[in-house]
């Protein structure tokens, strides 16, 4: 799967490179009043990459009946699809919230032996998976300078800040390899801190901003609050890691 995020990232790359390159020289300034405007809308299309964090328990070497033994995380890639509103505070300093749907169809969130006479190897744990993402963030950008023999073409930018996720669905049974129902033993809500890095590239009618983010979950998403979840019981915490790829498409 880290395969096929790379294979995505190096597609869109390139078609951004040859885009940029086929751009004779001149001296036109695109969008000069850019950075004048108090907010300015968006798209946004990319790939991310999901994995869980446990920390493991100290009874995890020997939990009761029905617990995880051995525990492994599955990494899920999702498509995104998202909306972008920026809003200007200062020349350098904005607000940015980037509301995204994130699909994958089923999500492999691990692998699993438990603790029985009986266990004759490990499962792998799927559950349905369609998550909204509402990430609030500060972005701090450069100011414009020459890229590809374009005068104010190009700047870089840095994002902060926190995100709301939702899975929708977190009420739904999860399904083991072997084809049987087990109950879902992840929350469908989490928070995240997000950190991340851009290039925004002025064209002439839009600027495009091919940007990489890390997520890291904050919440504890373990379902723990019934007997029925002992899959979990030997887990202290599970949280949420994403690393997303996303390219904006503005004005």
């Amino acid at each position: 799967m880290q395969y096929l995020l790379r294979k995505q990232i190096i597609l869109i790359v390139a078609f951004l490179a040859i885009t940029l390159a086929a751009l004779s020289q001149n001296d036109e300034v695109y969008q000069p009043n850019h950075d004048d405007l108090p907010y300015y809308l968006g798209m946004s299309v990319g790939v991310s990459n999901s994995y869980l964090s446990f920390k493991r328990g100290v009874d995890f070497l020997a939990p009761s009946v029905g617990s995880a033994k051995l525990i492994q995380p599955l990494q899920t890639i999702y498509l995104n699809l998202g909306l972008t509103g920026t809003l200007r505070l200062t020349d350098h300093f904005l607000l940015r919230t980037n509301p995204t749907l994130l699909i994958s169809g089923s999500r492999n969130v691990f692998t699993y032996e438990v603790n029985t006479s009986t266990n004759t190897g490990s499962e792998t744990y799927s559950i349905p998976s369609v998550i909204v993402d509402l990430p609030i963030g500060f972005k701090i950008q450069s100011d414009r300078y020459i890229a590809f023999r374009h005068p104010e073409f190009m700047r870089h930018y840095l994002l902060t800040g926190v995100k709301f996720g939702f899975d929708l669905g977190a009420e739904k049974a999860a399904v083991l390899g072997s084809g049987q129902n087990y109950a879902n033993v992840i929350k469908g809500t989490d928070m995240a801190l997000e950190l991340g890095l851009g290039l925004s590239f002025f064209l002439r009618y839009a600027t495009i901003s091919p940007e990489v983010k890390f997520s890291y979950g904050l919440r504890d998403l373990r379902k723990i609050s019934e007997p029925k979840y002992p899959l979990v019981n030997s887990l202290d915490k599970i949280t949420s890691n994403f690393v997303y790829f996303t390219l904006h498409i503005e004005n």
